[in-house]
């Protein structure tokens, strides 16, 4: 249950940043050089912003996974379109012993590179133990998601996902 809620405080607290829209308000006194009458205008600018820093590396820790093990990623730009990930996770779970790794590749279909929609396949093994028993599955998977920079050097992403274990 705490980690449940640790989880839902970090999504609450980052998604209403990462709205992309920033407001600015201009209030402005000008002076008509005919006239020499002073004009007051106020103006309130709405635009979105997008991201378009360039990145060739990132770091990824993904808070929804906290629920089932501790993850950190890193994924490399291989061109604009594709980043290769590796991975280490250990399970959150009390009674549950182990570690993993992962490997991601990640398709960014519009060519943004590590941000925006993508698809990504991925393998992982874990070794897995208890106090009773112990195993050391390897899965295959595929991963969609949406990945986006509320910040300058910090990113977030949704994504779901289905593996296969053998």
């Amino acid at each position: 249950m705490k980690k449940l809620f640790i989880t839902l405080v970090i999504l609450v607290t980052y998604i209403p940043i990462s709205v992309g829209q920033e407001r600015t308000e201009e209030k402005k006194w000008t002076i008509d050089p005919v006239t020499g009458d002073t004009v007051y205008t106020e103006a309130v600018m709405i635009s979105q912003s997008e991201d378009i820093t360039p990145r060739t590396s990132m770091i990824v820790i993904n808070p929804l996974k906290f629920l089932l093990f501790y993850n950190l990623s890193y994924f490399h730009k291989i061109n604009d379109g594709t980043a290769i990930g590796i991975g280490i996770q250990a399970p959150t779970i009390s009674g549950l012993d182990g570690i993993g790794v992962n490997a991601e590749v990640r398709f960014y279909p519009k060519g943004k590179n590590l941000r925006g929609f993508y698809f990504a396949p991925n393998v992982s093994y874990n070794h897995l133990s208890t106090e009773e028993a112990s195993t050391s599955p390897f899965s295959a998977g595929l991963l969609v998601g949406w990945q986006w920079f509320p910040g300058d050097q910090f990113a977030m992403g949704l994504g779901i996902g289905v593996d296969y274990y053998f």
